[in-house]
């Protein structure tokens, strides 16, 4: 009687270990697998800004202005002779991209979206691009970048 009350207490302790130990194991993968994909987040967004910069380095083809209160990096291309914007600003929570004809209005939610990020500022001065980025999360990032060709109105 005795020896099968021990084989049981045993089983127990070892039933409640094994449980214990996929718990922890759970939760520590949940942590891992949410910092994993905050840190792609954030490096995504400023990456993707700074592949657009790249793109779009041509001789003052680079500027800031306003689209429907946001402020927007906007790109300037010309093709068979009409200029063309790509703007990236936020807009309603999320990083959004507008390619449009220059000369006509831009309206902020015609944007395609991108990614969400709760806000988004350039700064422009001695041809030098600040990008500052506000994640949904909060955690605020910065990246500058110095086009080579330059940028307009900085």
């Amino acid at each position: 009687m005795l020896d099968t009350a021990v084989v049981l207490l045993l089983m127990g302790m070892f039933v409640l270990l094994s449980v214990g130990v996929m718990v922890l194991g759970i939760s520590v993968y949940n942590n891992t697998n949410n910092l994993s994909a905050d840190n792609y987040a954030q490096r995504t967004v400023l990456s993707y800004i700074a592949n657009q910069v790249r793109r779009g380095d041509v001789g003052g083809g680079i500027e800031v202005r306003e689209i429907g209160g946001a402020e927007a990096l906007v790109f300037k291309q010309d093709f068979d002779g009409s200029v063309y914007l790509t703007c990236l600003y936020a807009y309603d929570g999320e990083l959004r991209e507008l390619f449009t004809e220059d000369g006509f209005e831009q309206e902020p939610e015609s944007g395609i979206s991108i990614m969400p990020v709760a806000d988004l500022s350039f700064d422009m001065r001695n041809g030098m691009i600040n990008v500052e980025v506000t994640e949904v999360s909060g955690e605020t990032r910065s990246l500058i970048l110095t086009p080579r060709a330059g940028v307009s109105g900085g």
